[in-house]
């Protein structure tokens, strides 16, 4: 079987979606040696992406998604006839959309998440309505519907009823556990210093984290906030607020070792992938008491209220002030996050894979 994979999501400065097309390819390859992969990439994509296979073709286009219209348009309309030249039998889209029309017999899209229905003042007013006019195309069309997460399939049963449950796969992403694992030689770090890694999405509420950490700072020793992402620094807070940016995934795990801590305070999500990552590395998580959150992370985690930055500065406290209770959850996160890796992503895809052309 040839298999088409759209890695337009995977650019220099990947966000999650990114980081999970490309481990979940790397993972089918070191799975399947038999089917031929084509995986499409963007013009500035990493040149070396750790992708070697005899059966791996590589498709540098001509696109970025720092040009939106552009790679839209390649998407919904070159994205066919590329597959088509190619002669690919089923195509993988990875972020929730097919194209405008199909380039391959069978189609399995992937769906996150559902904050443009669920959080729409989070989106752009021409992002909502895009999606709101192109996802339903694709969820109809699509022969498997994969969903990174079992709140992300309830949500797509709620809002879209007409879907038949028998397309639909729970596929969670996964973690790297040759990279992110503990190293009991690395200690936190001294001053200690309280990590989030996410983005600028509002969903993600990193303005009600900065707000508590004052709070939080107060009661015990100083900390210091460590803001990773592709976010600006947070305005009217000194240098116990520091803004990393982006960072690889050896910087990631370096980052998790040393953190005493890694605070997730999103409103929603379909997955949790740094919640995922931080248990892996054996640092103490808080993280909002939402779905996707709970499904991570289950009895491993703090948990609080995303809306009550008091709750946030209480749980940052219990971890901090309990080093006996912060550890042994972390313990059982360690143990947890082993049963999440990419090669159960890759084994249960290729199954969805193999059943959708059955």
């Amino acid at each position: 079987m040839r298999i088409g994979v759209n890695g337009l999501c995977c650019n220099e400065s990947m966000t999650g979606i990114g980081r999970v097309a490309l481990s979940t390819m790397r993972a089918l390859l070191e799975l399947d040696p038999h089917n031929e992969y084509f995986f499409f990439l963007p013009r500035d994509a990493p040149r070396d992406l750790s992708l070697e296979a005899d059966n791996l073709v590589l498709v540098r286009t001509e696109v970025s998604l720092k040009d939106p219209v552009r790679s839209t348009l390649f998407e919904e309309f070159t994205m066919p006839r590329r597959l088509r030249g190619a002669r690919v039998d089923l195509y993988y889209a990875p972020s929730f959309l097919l194209p405008a029309f199909p380039g391959a017999r069978t189609e399995i899209v992937c769906i996150h998440d559902f904050a443009f229905r669920l959080y729409p003042e989070t989106k752009s007013t021409l992002f909502r309505a895009y999606m709101n006019a192109r996802l339903p195309y694709a969820l109809k069309r699509a022969q498997r519907i994969v969903c990174v997460s079992q709140a992300t399939a309830d949500d797509l049963v709620l809002l879209f009823p007409e879907v038949e449950r028998e397309r639909v796969r729970v596929v969670r992403p996964g973690v790297d556990l040759k990279l992110f694992r503990p190293d009991r030689r690395v200690a936190r770090a001294d001053p200690p210093f309280v990590a989030f890694v996410g983005n600028d999405d509002p969903r993600k509420n990193v303005r009600s984290l900065v707000d508590a950490f004052p709070v939080f700072r107060a009661r015990l020793r100083p900390h210091q906030l460590v803001v990773v992402g592709p976010t600006e620094r947070p305005a009217n807070h000194g240098r116990e607020v520091v803004v990393k940016g982006y960072l690889s995934d050896t910087q990631l795990v370096e980052l998790y070792r040393q953190a005493s801590m890694v605070v997730h305070p999103s409103f929603y999500e379909g997955f949790g992938l740094p919640v995922l990552e931080s248990m892996a590395c054996g640092t103490p998580v808080a993280c909002a008491n939402i779905r996707a959150f709970r499904e991570v992370a289950g009895d491993c985690a703090t948990y609080f209220d995303p809306r009550n930055p008091v709750a946030i500065a209480d749980a940052m406290e219990e971890l901090a002030s309990d080093d006996a209770s912060a550890e042994e959850r972390a313990r059982r996160g360690v143990r947890r996050a082993r049963k999440l890796t990419w090669q159960r992503t890759a084994r249960e895809l290729l199954e969805a894979f193999e059943e959708a052309v059955s």
